[in-house]
């Protein structure tokens, strides 16, 4: 996971310096074009480096600081269910160690206590708790399940988005078309 961020961080780093290489090397930024940059194609590349580098570096903070609000917005611990956790070797009931038979805290339904001091141990023991008693502690849903219920609930949205999206690139794609065939006519008569 950490290499494909780091790929797409170092691809978005990419892009954004053709974008700006692309832009000084046409002059774009002297002052009798700077009116004109907005209309200039690399100014794509300048945003769509600008804007993958911004979504990698997120990830990589939120990463890094171990931020669990997708897992609380999801309401889940594991893949399919609280068990999942049982193959993982820190947290299987034959591990030695406090966290043998428990799950993260990112599966607690309240790790805060009193809204203040964050629990670690509040998934402790978690596994060998019957379902009624756990339920109170920690998530018992899977993520997978939770993930799919989002987008059932946001389909609609989803949806338009896509066809938005489709409708515009198949609007630059006849736009491009448009401007070969007029540089082709231009080229021609000159």
């Amino acid at each position: 996971l950490h290499y494909y961020r780091c790929r797409y961080k170092i691809l978005g780093l990419v892009v954004l310096g053709l974008g700006i290489w692309g832009l000084s090397s046409k002059e774009s930024f002297a002052q009798e074009k700077i009116g004109t940059i907005g209309t200039d194609p690399m100014l794509i590349l300048l945003t769509l480096g600008f804007l993958l580098t911004l979504l990698c570096l997120t990830g990589c903070v939120g990463a890094l600081r171990e931020n669990c609000c997708l897992l609380k917005m999801f309401s889940c611990c594991g893949a399919d269910t609280y068990r999942d956790w049982e193959v993982n070797i820190y947290y299987n009931c034959s591990a030695p160690g406090v966290l043998a038979c428990g799950v993260p805290s990112t599966c607690c339904v309240d790790p805060l206590e009193n809204g203040t001091v964050w629990n670690s141990q509040c998934g402790v023991r978690a596994q060998v708790m019957d379902e009624f008693t756990a339920q109170s502690v920690i998530f018992l849903g899977g993520c997978l399940g939770g993930i799919s219920r989002w987008i059932e609930q946001h389909e609609g949205l989803i949806g338009t988005v896509g066809v938005v999206v489709f409708g515009v690139q198949i609007l630059a794609v006849f736009i491009a078309t448009r401007l070969l065939e007029n540089i082709h006519r231009h080229k021609a008569h000159a």
